[in-house]
């Protein structure tokens, strides 16, 4: 009789660490939450100060292989494209895109 009661004292000590385990997961998880909802908040607020930047017609953008060009056979010499619309940032002269 005092075995049982032994055994069932033990099963019952381990389901109190798995839930005191589990709410310490539970309130970790909600930490990171609210850390990484801050931080895609902070990331979206600079990249649309950033898309601004570069909103209408440009030419020359970060990351964008392209360049202002006034002459369309010396871009296709050098593998580009030309685009001769008005670009913002090309005063009176078209954009070679590569």
């Amino acid at each position: 009789m005092t075995s049982k009661s032994l055994i069932s004292k033990k099963a019952q000590g381990m389901s109190l660490n798995v839930v005191i385990i589990a709410v310490i997961a539970l309130i970790v998880l909600v930490v990171l939450a609210i850390i990484f909802a801050g931080k895609v908040k902070f990331f979206g607020g600079q990249t649309q100060s950033t898309a601004v930047q570069y909103t209408g017609q440009k030419c020359q953008i970060p990351g964008v292989n392209a360049e202002c060009s006034s002459d369309e056979a010396d871009c296709q010499k050098k593998g580009g494209s030309f685009d001769s619309r008005q670009f913002e940032d090309c005063a009176g002269t078209g954009c070679c895109n590569f």
